[in-house]
């Protein structure tokens, strides 16, 4: 259980043997997995820690929210890397099973092909050949060396993006990896896969992990193909409780480690003198002093609304795509669903198209479905079903804005007939409880510029040294964490992102 929030939206962290005014003081706003991380790892390292958060509670996408006895995840749906997690734990002398219990899913997830055909994908490797023969036959020998050739990619792309990647020639140690697994990472992933693969829809099952970054499987480096191996070979996991259980989490760990949380508190702007950040201002007008400040909040929107300035070049930034989330309580169960299931469009390159290069709705994308109670029955009240269903959608495109107050009931209308065309009988019927988030909702709860889901796009151009750094460039104590600065989106990202600010902390800024 995390710890309690004080009136005030406070908690309160143990006393501290030694006196505080002797330490530094950091300030982490947004409790976001990227914060609550970097509180852990700023705190292991000595600094005085306060975490101001706008919202209720610790989370931020991985947050949950309850209805009428039904509990949702606010957005990740699965736990991949879990070796990322164990790392944050041991690094500050703690053991992840005593805080949350992971359990593996397996089969991972099941897709289901435009022509009826279904592949279920799992870590079990007899299975798993098995499975792919049946889509492909003879593809079997050639599957073996698509997992062998990414899982090298997996472990030399992993070990190249945990450093910083702030000097110029930090692009180059992309060398190390060696000519085939380096020259190959920048390649096509299309064009990757197809070399192992003939049949279009194991292709598809083998790039769409790059929607994971809210980037088109057709337009993506062969780096990604890594997304794939990670599954197979790792697994999937499911916090019991609900993915917030990662956040309450780092939350307990962080109380544990001295750090204090200040709820319901959102910070207006940063008081900058010089090239130093001084404090952060609160909505109310309190001044919060730091020697240190990491915005956890969406990158784009910490220069924007926080320091007062856009982004340099922002309008010249891509951007990830977005999702509209629609949350379903219903009173009934459907035991054909996996906890997992993906429904691949028709033509899922068209559907990329619309919604990548056009940045309109396509009709017919595809979507996903998560069925948490196949794993943890906790999450909806006894004999009905929590159902949390993903469809893809554009960022906002400027120039040419969707009005997502009328677009997205139009789209929930279609999305619930598909679903019932998809095998959940008489859906709409069953509803006890129903909510939808669309992108605009992205930019209202979590300040994304564009709506966008991802943060900023992970096309060549915006990777490594080209993506935002993590430390802004005049205020030499203010540093970003998260998705749209070094290395990117999801949850092993993120985490990696906070260690890799941290480290950049306690090279750039005098030991507490």
């Amino acid at each position: 259980m995390s710890a309690p929030v004080k009136a005030g939206g406070r908690v309160e962290a143990p006393a501290v043997i030694g006196s505080l005014g002797s330490r530094r003081r950091a300030i982490v706003i947004g409790a976001g997995v990227g914060g609550l991380a970097t509180a852990v790892r700023l705190a292991h390292a000595g600094y005085r820690v306060t975490v101001l958060e706008q919202h209720e509670g610790p989370g931020g996408r991985a947050g949950a929210f309850e209805s009428m006895g039904f509990t949702f995840d606010r957005g990740p749906s699965m736990v991949m890397m879990t070796e990322c997690w164990h790392q944050l734990f041991r690094d500050v002398g703690r053991r992840l099973e005593d805080y949350l219990s992971l359990v593996r899913c397996d089969p991972t997830y099941r897709l289901h092909f435009a022509d009826g055909a279904t592949l279920e994908m799992t870590g079990q490797l007899d299975r798993l050949l098995a499975n792919l023969e049946r889509i492909e036959p003879g593809c079997g020998p050639r599957a073996l060396e698509f997992l062998a050739y990414t899982g090298e990619l997996y472990r030399r792309g992993i070990e190249f993006i945990n450093r910083n990647m702030h000097r110029p020639g930090s692009m180059l140690k992309v060398g190390g990896m060696g000519l085939r697994y380096g020259a190959g990472a920048l390649g096509d992933l299309q064009r990757m896969v197809g070399r192992y693969f003939k049949d279009e829809r194991l292709r598809q099952a083998l790039t769409f992990q790059s929607l994971y970054l809210g980037l088109s499987p057709y337009d993506s480096l062969a780096i990604y193909g890594l997304l794939a191996y990670t599954e197979m070979a790792g697994g999937i996991y499911y916090p019991m409780g609900g993915m917030v259980q990662l956040p309450l989490a780092l939350e307990r760990l962080a109380v544990e480690l001295g750090v204090e949380f200040r709820y319901r508190t959102p910070v207006s702007r940063l008081d900058r003198a010089g090239d130093h950040i001084r404090a952060a201002i609160l909505q109310d007008g309190t001044r919060v002093p730091a020697d240190v400040i990491v915005t956890n909040a969406d990158l784009p929107y910490a220069h924007d609304q926080l320091v007062g300035e856009p982004y340099p070049g922002i309008d010249r930034k891509e951007f990830s795509c977005s999702v509209m989330l629609l949350y379903l309580g219903v009173n009934r169960t459907y035991p054909d669903l996996l906890h997992h299931n993906l429904v691949v469009s028709t033509d899922l390159r068209a559907s990329c198209r619309q919604l990548f290069e056009d940045q309109v709705m396509p009709d017919d994308g595809p979507f996903y479905v998560v069925a948490n109670t196949r794993t943890d029955p906790s999450m909806a009240p006894p004999g009905s079903e929590n159902l949390f269903v993903l469809v893809l959608a554009p960022s906002q495109n400027p120039a040419r804005p969707i009005d997502w107050a009328v677009e997205g009931p139009r789209v929930e209308q279609r999305t619930l007939q598909r679903l019932e065309q998809f095998g959940l009988t008489n859906l709409r019927r069953h509803i006890v409880t129903k909510h939808l988030f669309t992108p605009a909702d992205f930019t209202s709860r979590y300040g994304n510029l564009r709506g966008e889901a991802f943060g900023l796009s992970h096309g060549l151009g915006q990777i490594g040294y080209f993506r935002p750094h993590n430390r802004h460039r005049r205020y030499r104590n203010l540093f970003f964490v998260g998705q749209s600065t070094h290395p990117g989106c999801g949850l092993p990202m993120v985490l990696i992102s906070a260690d890799c600010v941290v480290q950049r902390i306690r090279e750039e800024v005098s030991a507490p």
